[in-house]
């Protein structure tokens, strides 16, 4: 009998074994890897997108990874941040050097020339940098038009035939009911998840259960192979945690896998992907480092974001107040209501309140409160990675189910009405998500 009968999920994979699963194994990708796309530098990025393309066959998309990735996808774009000038900072010290050189009068001509040759290289430096760095997606121009979104265009190529089927809706109000059960019982994956987004409409924070149970279905109706997950989760509920440092897979996801599919799964960080995938495919080497570098560069900012940036109690006085005295009552209005049903509203209730027809796009809703936000954060009130202020939820591409608002609106919304601070929102809001108009409206 061997040491690991019975405890297959102690069995770390060699590199070897991985390189030949990726062969030949269904490679599952969760929401972050698509959605991380759009962080890449585009040169990094062309080189991830030919990755996926030359896995096609073998790759499988959960319907709960689209539909994550259609409800977060306007907010990763509108967070993308201009690319920064990289010398800024050196051509302001090397300037400041100069300035103080403090020359006689016959030395002046000298200075000249030294600051004319700091513009001269550095500006070299700069166009190198940006030529190597790519040209960056218009975020103006995908967030109104998706035709002209570059990822878009090519996931949909890649990933013609390759997304799971809608599951009915009797089994998925099912399937959250066991992920909700799950949850009490800390069985992974998805508890870590549990308690934070109980509250959120639809899976009620089942997402990480929706992917693996649909996943482990698709598995049954597969040849009996194992498989690949990818993702950048790197919770408790997914692996192996010893002194704050993710290791392996968990051995019980492993031991779920063998149960119903009849065979282990590998469990994938974005980063060893590409780097696997890259030396499958022979991607130059400096090619493969900087796609590497980004995934890297990408889950740091993903472990950072997870701390989150909590708006203050008077950050939230003034987007109210800002709202109101800018002729944005409405949507000052929503967000208190959105705030009092535990941070949610449905589309239909905002139609209702406004008095909308059912004809108006809501795509531009959410831009008043955005703008107060960005003045918060110019007076210092707010910090730049705060959430934003109004989000929309999609259920599918450009179709919204409503809007929610931090979490931390929930709590200042009770403590405003215990101080009995005015909003002037006389409007009752019918605040169900179920309370929708049966046609969805483009947003």
């Amino acid at each position: 009998m061997s040491i690991y009968e019975g405890f297959e999920g102690y069995r770390d994979p060699t590199e070897e074994q991985v390189l030949e699963e990726l062969l030949r194994v269904p490679v599952i990708l969760d929401t972050n890897v698509l959605l991380d796309l759009y962080s890449y530098p585009e040169p990094a990025r062309k080189v991830a997108i030919d990755l996926l393309d030359s896995l096609h066959e073998q790759l499988w998309i959960p319907h709960q990874v689209m539909r994550e990735f259609w409800r977060n996808r306007h907010s990763v774009i509108a967070d993308i941040k201009a690319p920064t000038r990289p010398l800024f900072n050196v051509r302001q010290e090397l300037l400041t050097i100069v300035n103080q050189l403090r020359p006689d009068a016959a030395k002046t001509d000298e200075i000249a020339r030294i600051k004319a040759m700091i513009a001269t290289q550095l500006g070299e430096l700069e166009q190198a940098i940006d030529d190597a760095r790519g040209a960056p997606l218009d975020v103006k121009k995908i967030l109104e038009d998706s035709s002209a979104d570059p990822v878009l265009v090519e996931l949909e190529r890649i990933l013609a035939g390759r997304v799971g089927s809608a599951p009915l809706e009797s089994d998925e109000a099912e399937m959250i009911q066991e992920g909700l059960r799950r949850f009490e019982a800390k069985i992974p994956p998805g508890y870590a998840d549990g308690n934070p987004k109980r509250k959120q409409p639809l899976e009620q924070g089942t997402g990480d259960f929706l992917v693996w149970e649909q996943t482990l279905a698709h598995m049954e109706t597969q040849p009996a192979v194992g498989f690949i997950i990818v993702t950048d989760d790197s919770k408790e509920d997914w692996r192996l945690i010893s002194k704050s440092t993710p290791l392996g897979v968990r051995p019980e996801l492993v031991r779920e896998s063998i149960a119903r599919t009849g065979n282990k799964f590998t469990l994938l960080r974005r980063e060893d992907f590409y780097r696997l995938m890259s030396k499958l495919r022979n991607v130059d080497e400096a090619q493969s480092d900087a796609l590497v570098s980004a995934s890297v560069s990408k889950s740091t900012d993903a472990a950072g974001d997870a701390i989150g940036a909590a708006w203050s109690y008077d950050a939230y006085l003034r987007l109210l107040s800002d709202l109101q005295s800018n002729d944005n009552s409405i949507q000052a209005d929503i967000i208190v209501a959105a705030a009092v049903a535990d941070g949610f509203v449905g589309r239909s209730a905002i139609y209702l309140s406004a008095g909308f027809s059912e004809e108006r796009s809501l795509r531009r809703f959410s831009l008043p409160a955005q703008r107060v936000a960005l003045g918060l954060v110019e007076e210092g009130l707010l910090r730049d990675d705060a959430t934003a202020p109004l989000e929309a939820l999609y259920e599918g591409p450009g179709k919204t189910i409503g809007y929610e608002v931090p979490s931390e609106f929930v709590e200042f919304e009770l403590r405003r009405i215990a101080d009995s601070r005015p909003v002037d929102s006389s409007a009752t809001l019918e605040t169900s998500a179920s309370a929708e108009p049966a046609a969805l409206i483009s947003n």
